[in-house]
């Protein structure tokens, strides 16, 4: 079922932008909303309006389905007023569809799905811009972790049995090769996994002698997960390192903060968040239009769930919004894609945002030098987190 916006008085009377976003309305709901505010937010800062034009939102629900995933995007495709798409929580559906979107020029911006081809389109044409965490490039960050700081000899990789998954495995297992880790422990598992069903692998992996479980997997199966790992003794619960996926929902609700207090449990994120000590006089006006724009739903950082959406969106919405300055808008939405998708490669001033001050983060790309080119974020910027008492993330300030 398709889940969008109708048009609004606004709509028909002044020149509009439509803003898609296509993303898990259903089981992922949480990251999904996160992300709008994120886009508002930042086009609220302008007045919801930019050079004449009106911003109108419009949302699709692809409930994780690549096939209904393709549909929205018809429906993008169709939309004479349609600018710009943006993704949620899953990768599957972009590199399911990635041939798709391109070659139907659907300019499409990534907040979250972590798979590493999805940007990795081999052509100088992409048009697929993220600004999230890469597993192409996350998974040094996740592997050093568990082995230099969690002290991991033996990891054993836990992923779901998607796409994302299958982008996981073969960047972990690069990543291992660094510590001699050559044929690491794998475990596979899909989505709907049941209580049963997890402590069945889990008992597998422990007793092949594994001393750490690296994780992949969204909030839903990964509070299945872990949930079986409280359920051992304390002295078989191995340590969690874990993607970010689990950030994406109820996860912290379901993982209460009295188990968490028995478990070792750390995921990756990028360097920011509202709960981090010191913010800047930027990041608190940021929130404090986040506060006003939430009619009253947020009112301290720890009432926002999913965080890394909105900052994710926040930041890249400026960037949108900076190309879209550079460009103009000429109403003529094919060609504005393709404007907007070149100046994105090219932004000639710096944009500040939460996470880092942007200057030139996107390029041409090319699949043999410049292969992270559709990327903002880069290692540097990955920190690892943990769930606080009330179900905030902290991030950890210590990089090596």
């Amino acid at each position: 079922m398709l889940f969008f916006v109708l048009p609004t008085q606004a709509d028909v009377q002044n020149k509009a932008i439509h803003i898609y976003q296509d993303s898990d309305l259903s089981r992922h709901i949480e990251s999904s909303l996160a992300i709008q505010q994120g886009i508002k937010v930042a086009f609220d800062e302008i007045g919801n309006q930019i050079d004449g034009y009106d911003i109108i939102y419009k949302y699709l629900d692809h409930r994780g389905n690549v096939v209904r995933s393709k549909r929205n995007y018809n429906v993008f495709l169709d939309d004479p007023n349609a600018l710009v798409i943006y993704s949620g929580i899953h990768s599957p559906p972009l590199i399911k569809n990635r041939v798709f979107i391109n070659e139907n020029k659907a300019l499409t911006l990534v907040p979250w799905a972590a798979g590493g081809s999805i940007t990795r389109y081999p052509a100088e044409e992409n048009w697929i811009f993220r600004l999230s965490i890469d597993d192409t490039q996350a998974a040094s960050e996740i592997i050093r972790f568990a082995i230099k700081d969690k002290a991991c000899k033996a990891p054993h990789l836990l992923l779901e049995d998607t796409p994302w998954g299958d982008s996981s495995l073969l960047s972990m297992s690069e990543a291992l090769k660094e510590y001699d880790i050559y044929i690491p422990g794998v475990t596979r598992f899909g989505w709907n996994l049941k209580s049963k069903g997890a402590h069945t692998l889990l008992n597998k992996i422990i007793s092949k002698g594994n001393d750490c479980i690296v994780l992949v997997s969204n909030s839903i199966e990964g509070a299945v997960i872990v949930r079986e790992v409280f359920n051992f003794p304390l002295n078989e619960r191995l340590p969690i390192i874990s993607h970010w996926g689990i950030t994406g929902g109820d996860f912290h609700e379901k993982i209460t903060a009295k188990m968490r207090e028995k478990l070792d449990l750390h995921f990756i994120q990028s360097c920011f968040a509202f709960t981090n000590p010191n913010q800047s006089e930027f990041s608190n006006n940021v929130f404090s239009r986040l506060k006003k724009f939430s009619g009253g739903t947020i009112a301290k950082p720890t009432d926002l769930k999913s965080a890394a959406g909105f900052i994710h969106a926040y930041d890249l919405t400026k960037l949108l919004i900076q190309s879209i300055k550079q460009v103009g808008l000429t109403g003529n939405m094919l060609r504005d894609r393709d404007a907007i998708r070149l100046a994105l490669e090219d932004i000639q001033n710096p944009v500040h945002g939460l996470i880092k001050t942007y200057n030139k983060p996107f390029s041409v790309f090319d699949e043999k030098t410049n292969n992270d080119a559709h990327e903002a974020l880069h290692q540097e910027n990955y920190c690892m987190g943990k769930y606080g008492v009330e179900g905030e993330i902290l991030i950890s300030q210590d990089k090596p």
